[in-house]
């Protein structure tokens, strides 16, 4: 075992206050587990029984003390705390009580000076003491008014607009169900269809063309004609099954019970043919047509107005289909072949040829070339003139 030699016992000075002069008397160091022997003070001062920190109250260290030789190193003077308090506002008590705590310290470091034998080398620091201070009301520190600037305020805004704390183990909260008010939807105003009116009178040309009076009959057949030549969209409306009706009934009405050219209107008639003078009323007589001849006239002028019909219907039905509709499916196009080959008038059948001239095309030119072919036997010569000249134009398609 070490033996330490020993050290001269030097008297630790007490401590003196100098800022209020605070004398502690009789402390109370570590209650009664710790042996250290307190020092006796005057007994006009209270003694402090709750300190207000409550930490050990020993040295840190503590080492023998030699009687004549000189200390190995300079002794420590005043008992360190574990940690430094806070210094804070305090109000008065509570600042006494801080201080008499302090006191009490130093003082129980100035008792540590006894000799070797009566104290151990090391004293643990003891248990800090188990009562503590009751509550004093503190007093609020007062309220600083600071004026408000514009940086003040922007340096406000931004933290107000930091990120917030999300508590990951909150179930998340379904969001609100926002009903929209549905908006007053404009009236609508709902107009009325208007009738479509036809552009053409379609019930007045099929009385015309029923009129008995051959000069009506005519005059509507000229009128449809030049309709389907200068608005062909507006003739549309005429491809009716009542209009062809009309135009095959005036094609195949019976004309031989109709009075018919006289004896003498027929010698006249040579007469001009033959360039001899006729006086007026001589002329005027071989002019005169007849109701046979009206009636006659009326089937050419009805068997080329039924072709020109034929050809915008065949025209329309190509533009909607793409299609070709055969000539014999055509509305009418038989009845103008059949005036072909029976009508014992040459000229009737001279305008037959005519009129399916007019309706040539290369989807016909088949069916044409036979008709024509066969019209150029015809008995008469007016008729194989007008069969050779409508082959002649055939063949150029």
């Amino acid at each position: 075992m070490l033996q330490v030699p020993n050290l001269p016992n030097y008297q630790l000075q007490q401590p003196n206050y100098n800022a209020v002069k605070i004398d502690i008397h009789n402390p109370q160091v570590g209650g009664a587990t710790c042996p250290v022997q307190q020092p006796q003070y005057n007994a006009q001062y209270a003694p402090v029984t709750n300190p207000y920190y409550t930490y050990p109250q020993t040295q840190l260290y503590d080492y023998p003390q030699a009687v004549n030789a000189q200390p190995y190193y300079v002794p420590v003077q005043t008992a360190q705390p574990y940690y430094q308090p806070v210094v804070m506002q305090q109000p008065n008590s509570v600042a006494n009580a801080s201080a008499n705590a302090n006191a009490s310290a130093n003082a129980s470091a100035s008792a540590v000076s006894n000799p070797i034998g009566q104290q151990p080398l090391y004293c643990p620091p003891c248990p800090p003491c188990q009562q503590t201070a009751p509550a004093q009301p503190v007093a609020p520190a007062p309220s600083v008014v600071t004026p408000v600037t514009e940086a003040s305020a922007a340096a406000n805004a931004a933290v107000q607009q930091g990120p917030q704390q999300v508590n990951i183990y909150q179930s998340p909260q379904p969001a609100p169900v926002v009903t929209e008010v549905p908006k007053e939807q404009p009236k609508v105003e709902v107009e009325q269809p208007v009738d479509m009116q036809p552009q053409v009178d379609l019930n007045g040309f099929i009385a015309k063309l029923s009129n008995p009076d051959f000069e009506v009959q005519a005059n509507a057949m000229e009128e449809i004609a030049n309709m389907v030549k200068d608005e062909p969209q507006k003739a549309t409306e005429l491809l009716d099954s009542k209009i062809i009706d009309s135009l095959n009934n005036i094609i195949k009405a019976d004309s031989s019970k109709l009075a018919g050219p006289t004896q003498e209107q027929i010698n006249l008639r040579q007469k001009m043919m033959s360039d001899q003078k006729l006086s007026d009323q001589e002329k005027a007589i071989a002019t005169t047509i007849t109701p046979m001849e009206q009636a006659e006239r009326n089937k050419s002028y009805a068997m080329f107005t039924a072709a020109i019909l034929e050809k915008l219907y065949g025209e329309e039905v190509t533009k909607l289909t793409g299609n070709k509709v055969p000539l014999p499916e055509l509305p009418g196009a038989i009845t103008i072949v059949d005036q072909l080959k029976d009508n014992p008038n040459p000229m009737v059948r001279t305008s037959a040829i005519e009129a399916l001239s007019y309706l040539q095309t290369p989807e016909y030119k088949k069916d044409l070339t036979t008709l024509f072919s066969i019209a150029k036997n015809d008995q008469d010569k007016g008729v194989q003139e007008a069969a050779a000249a409508a082959l002649e134009k055939l063949n150029q398609v």
